[in-house]
């Protein structure tokens, strides 16, 4: 068998997607289909990579004769390792934690929108009731931005993940480092809501100008609060997703 022939059947036989094994590999999908039809070849360091994915020997992915006998050993080892998990690369982890970063940035922004944006509605005037659709529009767009977009780590969220240990140290060195930074801003999140939605009500005394814009300035940081409640929670959630062997 070529090198793309064992490349693609180690592939199919982890379960994977050519999308998803790039994705894994930091490459693009032509890539990985041109390495398959042998009409490229990967690097060295890609090949080390590939043999740690699929828990084979770099003699079986270079040497291109094989024996029977060896083959059914790394098919038998590549079904072992589809049963330990998706092996995730730093690549595919800074990949995972910059998409659901997207993700939880464009969610909370669109609920700190529709929240705040009913600061607009307290004027009661035409132009006030424009901003406030406005607002609902943008979030509107926001969240089906999210929703269409998909996800293209599905499987991280599914199946147990299998890292190198120097990865898995890194990953969670980071994740300790900015906990403390994300609680923070959690807590200063909830305590703007708190003022939104609890405070300013009740030091407001009545319908006067001043008291609609003590109302629109707690609906202002409510909204506020809401973002930085929902980003950071969505922060702490793919950390707490991608480390699930870690913290189990």
């Amino acid at each position: 068998m070529t090198f793309g022939e064992k490349l693609q059947k180690l592939r199919k036989e982890a379960g994977l997607s050519q999308e998803e094994f790039a994705d894994q590999m930091g490459v693009s999908r032509q890539a990985v289909s041109k390495w398959e039809r042998d009409s490229g070849y990967p690097e060295t360091e890609k090949i080390v990579r590939m043999s740690r994915i699929f828990h084979v020997t770099l003699d079986y992915l270079l040497n291109e004769e094989g024996s029977v006998d060896a083959e059914k050993s790394e098919s038998a080892a590549a079904g072992k390792a589809e049963e330990q998990g998706i092996y995730v690369s730093r690549e595919t982890a800074d990949g995972f934690l910059a998409f659901r970063k997207r993700q939880s940035l464009r969610t909370g922004a669109a609920w700190g929108l529709i929240v705040g944006g009913l600061s607009f509605s307290l004027w009661w005037t035409d132009m006030g009731m424009i901003l406030y659709m406005l607002s609902v529009i943008a979030a509107i767009v926001l969240l089906f931005s999210v929703k269409l977009a998909g996800s293209p780590y599905g499987k991280i969220g599914r199946e147990p993940l299998v890292f190198d240990e120097q990865v898995k140290a890194e990953l969670n060195a980071a994740y300790a480092e900015k906990k403390r930074t994300a609680y923070v801003f959690q807590l200063t999140g909830i305590a703007l809501i708190a003022v939104g939605f609890l405070i300013c009500p009740l030091i407001s005394t009545g319908w006067s100008a001043g008291d609609t814009l003590l109302l629109a300035a707690g609906l202002l940081a409510a909204g506020a609060g809401v973002f930085l409640c929902i980003y950071m929670g969505g922060f702490q959630r793919s950390y707490r997703l991608l480390m699930k062997e870690d913290l189990s």
